[in-house]
């Protein structure tokens, strides 16, 4: 017989391999748990620290209003399935590593010492300003009823707001690390730190609490970075202030909200200077 046509001397394609299903069920699994551990963890936190153990004590700090129970229930849900399409995403990853067109270096050095310290910046850099132009998008009309509005059903959000994405905005979201694969040899290190810094920052963006010191955001340098503040009042108003980590895009573009300063300005006041503004007839001197 023809071994080209003996099944025991056909090749599998990969679609055929059950290795490969397999090796692609456990990249999924792999990148969900760490997600979830991210997530889990990192909101878990900030929510058990800045609203229930500081509860009392941050109430003067309290943007708008404390978040209901069935808004963060909601919130955690669909931030469950935001996590699985981040999940799905890094299947593009993998692929691309098999493929040999995305690099992922275990040695963070391999392209030099000066790469190793400027990576995580740059990546960074790239997610604020993708974040900021795909925010922009989700805004539109169609964009916002049908996928972007899921996350402003959040006027008060909590932290487990920081993944509740309907799945596409979810997807959009997800993409900007394969985005930046497909151009740069990025170290696993880096990646493993950005997520990190992203649950850390967007849980803190939807904290409903400013823990800020006063007069941070008209500093030299803290005026740069987003805060709590900063975001509350995207979600409260539903316009302006499309800004991730840092505020110059706003700036730029002229979409930074005018009542920014103010509002956050009130939201730092010392407990004395809340609880005199807030007893009528009374006024500092």
């Amino acid at each position: 017989m023809d071994p080209r046509f003996d099944p025991r001397f056909v090749s599998l394609s990969p679609w055929d391999d059950p290795a490969a299903w397999l090796a692609v069920a456990q990249q999924f699994q792999r990148s969900f748990t760490m997600e979830f551990i991210f997530y889990a963890v990192g909101v878990l936190l900030l929510w058990l620290g800045l609203h229930v153990l500081l509860r009392r004590r941050l109430a003067h700090r309290l943007i708008g209003a404390w978040p209901q129970g069935r808004d963060m229930r909601r919130e955690a849900m669909y931030s469950l399935t935001s996590m699985m399409v981040f999940a799905a995403t890094s299947l593009v990853v993998f692929a691309g590593v098999i493929a040999g067109r995305i690099e992922i270096d275990a040695d963070p050095t391999q392209h030099g010492w000066w790469w190793a310290v400027l990576s995580l910046p740059a990546l960074i850099l790239w997610h604020d300003a993708y974040f900021y132009a795909t925010h922009r998008l989700l805004h539109t009309p169609w964009w916002f009823r049908h996928v972007h509005g899921l996350h402003h059903r959040s006027r008060h959000p909590s932290p487990w707001a920081a993944y509740a994405f309907h799945p596409i905005e979810a997807l959009i979201n997800g993409l900007y690390v394969p985005l930046a694969l497909l151009v740069v040899p990025l170290p696993g290190i880096v990646l493993f730190a950005a997520g990190i810094h992203q649950i850390v920052r967007n849980a803190h963006g939807h904290a409903a609490v400013e823990v800020m010191p006063r007069g941070f955001i008209r500093h030299w340098l803290g005026g740069r970075f987003t805060t709590t503040t900063h975001h509350h009042l995207h979600h409260e108003f539903a316009q302006g202030n499309y800004g991730l980590w840092f505020t110059w895009w706003d700036r730029w573009l002229g979409t930074e909200r005018a009542d920014y300063f103010t509002r956050f300005e009130q939201v730092t006041r010392s407990r004395v200077e809340g609880d005199v503004a807030e007893r009528p007839g009374l006024s500092m001197m």
